[in-house]
């Protein structure tokens, strides 16, 4: 008897608690906005579209907590503004315009926070004049960015939180980008760069400039050209450099590095605490060469070099640069093109 009534009751629990999330679900917080915002909610429509002369503005910011961002160029000489959302309007975000001086500033107000909007769509959408060639800082809390196309600017700057980044191609004096959890997809920058992922994975098409600092902490990265003074650290992941034109740092506490080298510049250092090495130079080159495994051994294609765990060679005629390879645990492999 005391076994069929707890079985009653915790049935009776269920549907006290079934009644109470249909209720919240027809009712909403203002009457059925929040059940048309969940099931209806699927038309998208445009609750902002203004334009702004940029005239004198020398640093453009935009501050999102919660939006699908995409800034694109036009022709046209003002900047606009789209926000479209397919929420009730007490819900929408909301987005404030200020200038001050020679700083332009796009900042969202309020994020959505409720969780029963399962198909909430807002994307805002900002059309740069493609004229404008001063400071571009975007920052994100959560939410994904597409900047498409070719920019030249005096300064760009981006830091994400969470979500990922689509980016074309950057010619500015410092190209920067932080991240701390998401994927970076970056096009050609040209400037001195500063990137810095914390959790994620950075595909890049080329790196150009004087220095270079890129960091992750844990990711992949891969990087078609890099040309410049170069330091890039990944603390647990693999490296892949197609063609690098300069010198620097290049490491991977646990990771391998898949480096080609077109030309050094300066002496370049390849180190890994447990992973491979593989580096790829022109047979035209000429360097010092020197090559380090505690556990395991080196290989190359140099005529003067003999495999081993410690590995001395000189490639070519007068060589000015040194090509240093060391990993802990590991296989260091260096070969012609």
């Amino acid at each position: 008897m005391r076994a069929q009534r707890g079985y009653v009751l915790r049935i009776a629990v269920l549907l006290i608690v079934a009644a109470v999330l249909v209720f919240v679900l027809i009712r909403g917080t203002k009457g059925g906005s929040l059940m048309f915002g969940l099931l209806s909610g699927t038309q998208t429509e445009t609750v902002l579209d203004e334009r702004f002369n940029l005239d004198g503005v020398e640093n453009f910011t935009a501050d999102i907590l919660s939006l699908n961002v995409e800034v694109a160029s036009t022709d046209e000489p003002e900047a606009r503004v789209v926000l479209e959302s397919n929420l009730p309007p007490e819900h929408r975000a909301e987005l404030a315009v200020e200038r001050d001086g020679a700083s332009f500033s796009l900042e969202q107000l309020k994020r959505l926070r409720i969780g029963l909007f399962l198909g909430a769509r807002e994307t805002l959408t900002v059309y740069l004049p493609a004229s404008y060639a001063d400071a571009l800082t975007l920052k994100l809390k959560s939410g994904n960015l597409r900047v498409p196309g070719a920019r030249t600017l005096k300064s760009f700057a981006l830091t994400l939180h969470s979500g990922n980044a689509e980016i074309g191609d950057v010619i500015a004096g410092t190209c920067a980008a932080r991240a701390s959890s998401g994927s970076l997809t970056l096009g050609r920058w040209i400037g001195n760069g500063e990137i810095h992922l914390t959790s994620g994975r950075l595909r890049m098409a080329a790196l150009s400039g004087q220095r270079h600092s890129v960091k992750t902490s844990s990711g992949t990265v891969q990087i078609g050209e890099v040309a410049g003074e170069v330091d890039l650290r990944v603390t647990s992941g693999t490296v892949r450099v197609e063609s690098l034109d300069g010198h620097g740092n290049i490491s991977s506490s646990s990771g391998g590095l898949h480096i080609g080298v077109r030309r050094m510049s300066g002496n370049l250092n390849l180190r890994c605490t447990s992973g491979v090495i593989k580096a790829a130079v022109p047979s035209s080159s000429s360097f010092r060469f020197e090559g380090k495994v505690v556990s395991g051994g080196v290989k190359t294609d140099f005529p003067s070099a003999k495999e081993g765990g410690r590995v001395t060679a000189t490639v070519g005629d007068a060589p000015e640069h040194t090509l240093r390879c060391e990993t802990t645990s590991g296989t260091i492999r260096v070969a012609y093109l």
